[in-house]
């Protein structure tokens, strides 16, 4: 029978073990490693240190934010001795639910007569033994760490259930930090493209408007966010015809983007074209285009149209967008309501081409809803009327003056209150030459 003296040392020295195995454990991980790394590593060493056949870290699905038992852990890494038979290892629903609902140390060294067990069988699965440890961070639990089946054949031992606890504490920090700088990683990548694609969606509008004698046009846009799903357009034809656009897609981010990008596409790929520029055509060829490739929730409204300096004339087609607003020399404002079906809905409906003169002295203005719809800080709306007063006000302003003013307005009237929509403007003013 030891005496008390070969019990102290035989303890001493077991905590030596357990102290080494951890700092090998720490200095085999670094930070810079990924939670599968990480997982691998920690595994690889408990098995080698508690001789056991197989082990495995099982975590539960990050966007499960309330456990109850019967909820599926993933299993993360699995890592063999390199003695044992490879036998799938799986932690049944019996052991995800003993260790949500008890978060404590799971030791079962005859898990086939477990009652804890009852009506399942480990045999099969070539399992004879379990130990396992709760990944806790921060109270919840994230996962379990397990081994199975003890080499020596008399099954897990207390200083087993004490290295792999202690292990396990440990574990639960590291890979929540590690999942946390995974998740920065990502976030940090997301916000690159998005910036990328701001930048591009941007290089698709104007740079500058169209200034010939006797008109001008200009245009002006704010996303609500990196990217938008407003657009407009100014292509200068020929030296009297400009074409110009401004269109609303349905949605924000970058689904309305590229949806946005693919209709500006279509109408500039039109003007290139040989013979006269046909607008019902451009508008058949874009509804039937979004009508096919997006979802019933994605569609455009949309102006669209060529100004004719020559007779002061503008044909366009208005496809279930605001009505375009004419802004005459006495202040006094018009709006040309005759709006067909939004675009991208219905396949093979029939636009209609309107035309409105801007005389001499007069503004053609075109907008989307960013502007009417936006909101003060104490909830009141822009909406048609101050829009309507700040038009007639601004009447005698140049093109470009009557646009940044507006967006000043509109950032005055909002406030502290985030841009909601997104706000785009197109102008063309007739003068004397």
């Amino acid at each position: 029978m030891p005496n008390s003296f070969d019990q102290e040392k035989d303890r001493l020295r077991q905590a030596l073990d357990e102290l080494t195995a951890l700092n090998q454990i720490a200095a085999a991980i670094n930070a810079l490693m990924s939670v599968e790394q990480i997982t691998q590593v920690i595994v690889d060493h408990c098995v080698r240190k508690i001789h056991a056949s197989q082990g495995a870290v099982f975590l539960l699905e990050e966007k499960i934010q309330q456990v109850e038992p019967g909820d599926i852990f993933k299993t993360f890494i699995r890592e063999f001795s390199i003695s044992a038979e490879r036998t799938p290892v799986h932690l049944n629903a019996s052991i995800s639910g003993w260790m949500i609902k008890n978060r404590t140390i799971l030791i079962s060294n005859n898990p086939d007569t477990d009652e804890r067990f009852r009506g399942f069988k480990f045999s099969p699965l070539g399992i004879h033994s379990i130990l396992a440890a709760p990944l806790l961070a921060r109270t919840r639990l994230i996962g379990t760490l397990a081994v199975f089946n003890k080499k020596d054949g008399e099954g897990f031992s207390e200083n087993d259930m004490r290295f792999l606890g202690i292990v396990g504490s440990q574990t639960a920090k590291v890979i929540e930090n590690a999942r946390l700088h995974e998740q920065e990683e990502k976030l940090t990548a997301i916000r690159e493209e998005i910036r990328l694609a701001s930048s591009i969606q941007q290089g698709f509008l104007p740079k500058t408007g169209v200034s010939l004698p006797g008109c001008e046009i200009c245009g002006f846009n704010s996303p609500a966010s990196e990217v938008g799903g407003d657009f407009y357009d100014i292509v200068r034809i020929d030296d009297h015809r400009i074409f110009v656009s401004l269109g609303d897609v349905a949605g924000k981010g970058i689904p309305a983007a590229l949806l946005m990008s693919n209709a500006q596409a279509v109408l500039r790929s039109n003007l290139v074209r040989d013979g006269e520029i046909d607008l019902g055509k451009i508008a058949d060829s874009l509804n039937n285009l979004i009508c096919q490739f997006s979802s019933p929730e994605q569609y455009i409204t949309a102006v669209f149209g060529i100004f004719d300096l020559s007779q002061n004339l503008f044909r366009f087609i208005n496809g279930g967008h605001l009505a375009p607003i004419l802004i005459k020399q006495d202040g006094a404002l018009e709006r040309f309501p005759q709006a067909d079906l939004i675009i991208g809905i219905i396949p093979g409906i029939e636009f209609h081409v309107n035309e409105v003169r801007i005389e001499k002295s007069e503004s053609l203005f075109l907008y989307s809803d960013g502007i009417t719809e936006l909101y003060s800080e104490d909830d009141k709306q822009f909406g048609d009327e101050m829009l309507s007063l700040f038009l007639a006000q601004n009447r005698d302003k140049d093109i470009p003056t009557l646009c940044t003013g507006l967006f000043e307005n509109l950032t005055k009237y909002r406030g502290r209150r985030d841009q909601s929509d997104d706000i785009t403007m197109v102008a063309i003013r007739v003068f004397e030459h």
